[in-house]
């Protein structure tokens, strides 16, 4: 307990720095070495699975570093500590938002929906949450059905996809940090209005494919805090990133996750729960951050290898026709197991040497991240529900795949209607 109590303090110091980089830089190298030195500490406790794939990632990463190095690359060893740092500072930063996102004791004494209208409220509920605080709200709303009726395979697969859907559009999520990071060129609030009607149309293809299973369904209310919360982060933001167009929006997002949290928690008198976060659940993240932090190497060993061994593509520009391509085979890769950070990893320097539209690829990985969870069987959100309520991940994505190629053909539509 003492060491993950260490190692929360330590990531949420480097949140804190990161948060301050755009006024003095230096402080981003600090952080970054911060998180590197914390998540090494953790390396001897690492799941095996994380640690194995970080190894990989490294090995490869730092192969393809030295090979480009005999051959005249050169290296920026401070942009390789500070990898992803602001990334995952943005990470810690909001999971402090699942201890004001959760029902309150009036809330929870309030008459639940049922049946359809249960259905709909649970997996719009499933999706808000999950835009702000994550996988948090995958366990928070499953506890909260789990009280009424079992978990059974056709409500984990509403939970999984209504939840993945989050990565098409939410800027509090994992993949739009990733993408940001991937491709800085893109239009935040262009790629968002592009995902939101995707998402939406998701959801009412969820919601009539399950109308059927949802007799008898007490649903997940869809009010309070769970409406007004991502509404007002949101505003924060985009209202922030008006004022100071020159701060990266992860970091507007680090410092607004944590100054609305400490103002409610004041304001409620629970401001001890910030305390417990960091010394319970903060330094859990480590795996997530050895994961970001092996990506980074991975990504800067493979596009210097590029630069002294070019590959070529099979095709020559990077339209609708290719992202379509590319979705295709990145969802087969993510159905046989492959983690949407290492798919986005290895495409990225690929990619990028076509100069694609920055829109149109960041569109592209947020569908590889968002669709492909729900059919990667090893993905974070399925074992996460299987550890939760014993829903088996190969089961659950292999019941997600028909909804999965309609989702597919709804991205592919919207890549041929932004290019217009």
């Amino acid at each position: 307990m003492l060491h993950n109590t260490w190692r929360g303090y330590s990531l949420l110091c480097a949140a804190l720095l990161a948060a301050v980089s755009p006024l003095y830089s230096p402080t981003l190298v600090l952080a970054g070495a911060i998180i590197w030195l914390t998540v090494l500490s953790a390396s001897a406790v690492l799941p095996r699975r994380a640690r194995n794939q970080s190894l990989g990632l490294l090995l490869l990463g730092l192969i393809g570093m030295v090979y480009s190095l005999l051959y005249g690359a050169s290296i920026s060893w401070l942009k390789l500590v500070q990898s992803n740092t602001v990334l995952l500072s943005m990470l810690y930063a909001v999971s402090f938002l699942s201890l004001v996102a959760s029902p309150n004791a009036t809330s929870k004494q309030r008459r639940l929906p049922t049946g359809r209208r249960g259905l709909l409220s649970t997996l719009l509920a499933t999706h808000l949450f999950g835009a702000i605080i994550n996988i948090s709200s995958v366990i928070m709303v499953g506890e909260r059905l789990k009280a009424y009726r079992a978990i059974d395979l056709p409500l984990a697969r509403s939970l999984s996809v209504a939840f993945g859907l989050c990565a098409l559009w939410s800027p509090f999520f994992a993949s739009m940090a990733y993408t940001m990071a991937l491709v800085p060129g893109m239009d935040l609030y262009t790629v968002m209005l592009m995902g939101m009607p995707i998402s939406a149309l998701g959801i009412a293809l969820l919601y009539w494919q399950s109308r059927h299973t949802a007799a008898g369904l007490t649903g997940y209310p869809l009010q309070g805090r769970s409406l007004v919360l991502p509404s007002v982060l949101a505003l924060i933001v985009i209202g922030a990133h008006e004022l100071w167009p020159h701060w990266p929006i992860p970091i507007i997002i680090v410092i607004a996750s944590l100054c609305i949290v400490n103002l409610i928690l004041l304001l409620e008198r629970r401001w001890h729960l910030a305390y417990q976060h960091c010394q319970q659940q903060l330094g859990n993240h480590t795996s997530t951050s050895a994961i970001f932090l092996a990506a980074g190497v991975f990504a800067t060993g493979l596009g210097q290898l590029l630069q002294v061994m070019p590959i070529s593509l099979p095709f020559a520009d990077y339209g609708p026709n290719q992202a379509s391509l590319v979705l295709f085979f990145s969802l087969v890769a993510a159905r046989l197991g492959v983690h949407a950070i290492i798919i986005m990893a290895i495409l990225n320097p690929l990619l990028s040497t076509l100069n694609p539209p920055a829109n149109l690829l960041a569109m592209t990985y947020l569908a590889i991240w968002g669709i492909g969870m729900s059919i990667n069987p090893v993905s974070g959100t399925l074992l996460t529900i299987q550890g939760q309520f014993g829903i088996k991940g190969s089961h659950l994505a292999r019941t997600n795949l028909g909804l999965t190629g309609l989702l597919y053909g709804l991205v592919c539509g919207a890549f041929f209607l932004y290019s217009i």
